[in-house]
């Protein structure tokens, strides 16, 4: 079944900001690839980094960037952003939600007389697939709250 391209005009039933081709543009542009996927594939992919995307914490303090619309233009960051979260999908069907039984996660804690301590995120959310390129691309039009996390680069 065809994408159904969000353009900023608030479309009914829309599952992707990019198209198909724009897809396969930020493949060739930001990678030198051309992927032998299916098309099939590669529009579920955009579809699953939509439904990805619905769920980031996105700036309602600004009339123009609320999402899905946009004040009536998608930025192409945010098209690049969703090409870059699908190449991801693509790769591993499920990365950007992956299915995690919180309750069988486990830590160590000490092996005879080591022990370490994670540094890093605990939970769901340490489980699923950061994609920073993009989440850089997007920083302007996110809150930041909740689970969403910003890497400052130097």
């Amino acid at each position: 079944m065809a994408l159904t391209i969000e353009d900023g005009t608030g479309v009914t039933g829309a599952d992707s900001f990019a198209s198909l081709v724009e897809f396969n543009a930020t493949l060739l542009d930001y990678f030198n690839e051309t992927s032998a996927e299916a098309d099939a594939a590669k529009e579920g992919a955009l579809r699953r980094s939509w439904l990805f995307m619905r769920s980031l914490s996105w700036d309602a303090s600004d009339a123009d960037s609320v999402y899905p619309t946009f004040g009536g233009t998608i930025p192409a960051d945010i098209k690049t952003a969703q090409g870059l979260f699908a190449r991801a999908e693509l790769a591993a069907p499920g990365a950007l939600a992956p299915s995690v039984v919180a309750g069988q996660q486990k830590i160590l804690t000490r092996v005879g007389e080591l022990g370490w301590t994670p540094t890093g995120q605990t939970g769901v959310d340490a489980q699923r697939t950061t994609v920073t390129m993009a989440m850089d691309l997007l920083e302007d039009y996110l809150s930041g709250t909740g689970s969403t996390k910003f890497l400052l680069r130097g």
